[in-house]
């Protein structure tokens, strides 16, 4: 069956289509305007093995939300904290594994985050999974899958392992907090008030994140150096949601910053080809030129950090 957001599944991601999809499960019309608040922003912080963390909200997405990560290692506890949070407020994220979801092409083929929401219908509850993407095996749609059993709900909420440490690294951007516990064999999205946490100390924004990023891959050349190049694509998504949603609903952005992002991101449509075409060179022991990366992320330095969602509607003064 097709989910209430397939219209939009190309402008989302794997955490975002699911947030997306409990905030219209709550009743929330306008469920883009949480997901942009104070964005288009990129930020990036040294991790641990020479990675890096990074960020695609001005104030961590979850916090901001009102949410945080639970887990627990017990499907009897884990089903009982899904059906509270369904009562409560109609739907639940769950924070899957794509080897787990048998309508993912990645199903029993590889590991990777993929967040889900469980939403309540008058036919029961159903998986709300929006993402449309391009995979090595094709193209993804998306999908609202009917939940026909508990067992069935066991295994496609089994959650991503604690070895892959760059999936991770996103997880803990979201929630602003290292405590996302992981290696728990499952894990969901709870309500959760409290304040959002103070910035990273040692972390780049905008302009400078991005500009960090372009001396890092001018000296890409093996395998490992492209290991994160999913987090760029996800920072397409955020501005290609901006373009949609500036598009529908006139106080996300003016004509000034409209014009602005649509320059941005035809730009920034460039990038996620150069590093899958670096990446596989580097995979295959080939030559990478990363030149044009480099020049890329440097152009899009300029336009970072200008004419932020909502901005314009502030009163002055603010």
């Amino acid at each position: 069956m097709t989910t209430a957001l397939s219209t939009h599944g190309d402008k989302l991601t794997c955490f975002t289509a699911a947030l997306a999809s409990a905030l219209v499960a709550r009743g929330e019309t306008h469920w883009w305007r949480p997901l942009l608040a104070g964005g288009p922003q990129l930020a990036v912080t040294p991790a641990a093995d020479d990675l890096l963390l990074f960020e695609h909200d001005a104030t961590p997405r979850l916090p901001a939300l009102g949410l945080r990560v639970h887990g627990d290692d017990d499907w009897a506890t884990a089903y009982n904290a899904l059906e509270e949070q369904v009562a409560a407020h109609g739907s639940v994220v769950v924070l899957a594994d794509i080897f787990h979801l048998p309508w993912q092409h990645g199903h029993q083929k590889w590991h990777a985050p993929h967040w889900l929401a469980i939403v309540e219908t008058i036919d029961g509850w159903q998986i709300e999974d929006p993402l449309t993407m391009t995979t090595e095996l094709g193209l993804q749609t998306g999908q609202r899958v009917p939940v026909t059993s508990a067992a069935e709900l066991r295994e496609w909420s089994t959650s991503l392992g604690a070895e892959d440490t760059v999936a991770l690294l996103r997880e803990t951007a979201l929630a602003g907090t290292d405590d996302i516990h992981i290696g728990r064999t499952y894990r969901w999205l709870e309500s959760h008030a409290a304040p959002p946490p103070p910035p990273r100390a040692d972390r780049l924004v905008g302009a400078d994140a991005l500009v960090a990023l372009a001396s890092r891959y001018q000296f890409a050349s093996t395998p490992e150096d492209f290991t994160q190049i999913d987090d760029l694509w996800q920072a397409l998504r955020q501005r290609e949601l901006l373009l949609w949603a500036a598009e529908h609903d006139a106080s996300v952005l003016d004509a000034d910053g409209r014009a602005h992002w649509e320059q941005a991101v035809a730009q920034w449509r460039k990038l996620p080809p150069l590093l899958m075409h670096a990446s596989m060179r580097a995979a295959a022991g080939g030559t990478v030129q990363t030149a044009l990366i480099a020049e890329t992320l440097l152009t899009l330095a300029e336009f970072e950090g200008k004419h932020l969602a909502f901005a314009h509607a502030r009163p002055e003064g603010e």
